[in-house]
């Protein structure tokens, strides 16, 4: 009587282990979009302030350090897990090393392409040179 509950028991235990969901590693495709959409969000910003003040505005993208900063504004950091690859035109300024994207008076941008990547999905965005528009889109 006493093995049979210990069985049961047992069994009961295995069968809630196997069941019991386990924390993901890596990053979804949920927070990839997320990543994406802060991004895109300040890159929309430094269009915005440079509409505003006439003059222009430089988003400093450093894929290294996973940092992105609109001038004058606190940096943001990318999450673990999510690889940055950024190519921008040679029209673009270097500051701190790799190419700021830069948004002009009238809206313009010198233009850039960021590609997010993460367990095997990536997001792409392009902010068009011409119009300064961001669009996001997945890869």
């Amino acid at each position: 009587m006493l093995l049979d509950v210990i069985a049961a028991l047992a069994i009961f235990a295995l069968a809630a282990f196997v069941l019991m969901p386990r924390p993901r590693s890596g990053v979804g495709a949920a927070e990839l979009s997320g990543e994406a959409v802060r991004i895109s969000g300040e890159f929309r910003k430094a269009r915005v302030k440079a509409l505003t003040t006439g003059g222009v505005a430089d988003v400093m993208v450093d894929p290294g350090n996973k940092r992105i900063q609109v001038d004058g504004a606190n940096p943001i950091s990318i999450r673990d897990g999510v690889a940055i690859n950024w190519v921008t035109s040679d029209r673009c300024p270097i500051r701190g090393g790799t190419r700021a994207l830069r948004f002009l008076a009238d809206g313009r941008s010198c233009g850039g392409v960021m590609t997010l990547s993460a367990s095997g999905r990536a997001i792409e965005l392009r902010v068009d040179w011409f119009t300064g528009r961001v669009e996001m889109s997945p890869k």
